[in-house]
């Protein structure tokens, strides 16, 4: 089959990770069909390089490229620094903390390498782990707990990678809409908030205004050699909206938010469903679901 896709893009959560947070043996068989059929596979995440990492071992052969903190990082898999990188600056994280103070909250800081959290996010968590969701494990490599203000000050001068990303939760999921229309009026973040459980758990991701995973594809499809006609992106929350937008083929999880389905080209199965293996058997492999 001649294939117009040549740059197949894959959110994890609620898209080719299970509920378990887990590929499935299905899927990482379609994924490599298609990365057999001369596809480039492209993980495109809100998660860092070191969580992506640790997915991708799942997969039957390595992806091609990563698409990191919602598209401000793109990059080889085994490449040390990234080939694209349009992170916040040390301004933007100070907006962000002074903020957070102001309702009474922490945030959650993204590098390209780690993740820096307080009691709001480890709240969220525990939240999460309740529903039987498990988003990572706090002892694993790369995740620092943060105390408190002072603390955050501390992090912020020592460390030496810039920051890709902010996420920022309150115990009150009301608190949200309010700390999004705060940061929305200094015009120069990308927020994307998420609902989740039917508005009992709520946040928001904050990038650089412009970026989010679509900016990150369109760069990528331009460095290989292709436009985004030539992309198929499978998203199925908030900060995949952009990519499934701008692919030449948007393709929503089954388990979506309506919104989500309604800005997509076509719907796939669900997350438990394997429904990224049934949308590479037929958008790409041009064969019916198995």
């Amino acid at each position: 089959m001649t294939n117009q896709y040549k740059i197949l893009a894959l959110d994890l959560d609620g898209t080719l990770l299970d509920a378990q947070s887990r590929i499935t043996p299905e899927n990482a068989r379609a994924v490599r069909m298609a990365q057999q059929a001369g596809v480039q596979i492209v993980l495109c995440t809100g998660r860092n390089v070191r969580e992506v990492r640790r997915f991708s071992e799942q997969l039957e052969a390595a992806p091609d490229w990563l698409v990191t903190a919602n598209g401000a990082a793109v990059q080889h898999p085994d490449d040390r620094e990234p080939a694209f990188f349009d992170g916040l600056s040390t301004e933007m994280v100070d907006i962000i903390l002074d903020e957070c103070a102001a309702i009474d909250t922490d945030p959650c800081l993204y590098t390209t390498q780690d993740l820096y959290y307080g009691h709001a996010f480890r709240h969220f968590l525990e939240n999460l782990q309740r529903r039987g969701r498990v988003v990572m494990d706090e002892a694993d490599e790369g995740y620092h707990f943060v105390e408190d203000g002072n603390a955050w000050r501390e992090v912020i001068a020592r460390e030496s990678r810039p920051f890709t990303k902010a996420i920022l939760y309150h115990d009150d999921p009301n608190a949200i809409a309010p700390l999004t229309a705060a940061l929305d009026k200094y015009g120069i973040f990308e927020l994307a908030p998420s609902v989740m459980y039917g508005g009992e758990l709520r946040n928001v991701e904050v990038n650089r205004v412009g970026v989010h995973k679509g900016r990150g594809l369109e760069w990528l499809a331009h460095h290989l050699g292709c436009t985004l006609a030539n992309v198929i992106a499978i998203g199925d929350s908030e900060n995949d909206l952009t990519m499934l937008q701008m692919a030449g083929l948007g393709v929503a999880m089954a388990n979506s938010e309506p919104c989500i389905r309604e800005a997509a080209d076509v719907i796939t199965g669900s997350n438990t469903e394997n429904g990224v293996a049934q949308a590479i058997y037929r958008h790409i492999l041009g064969e019916n679901e198995r």
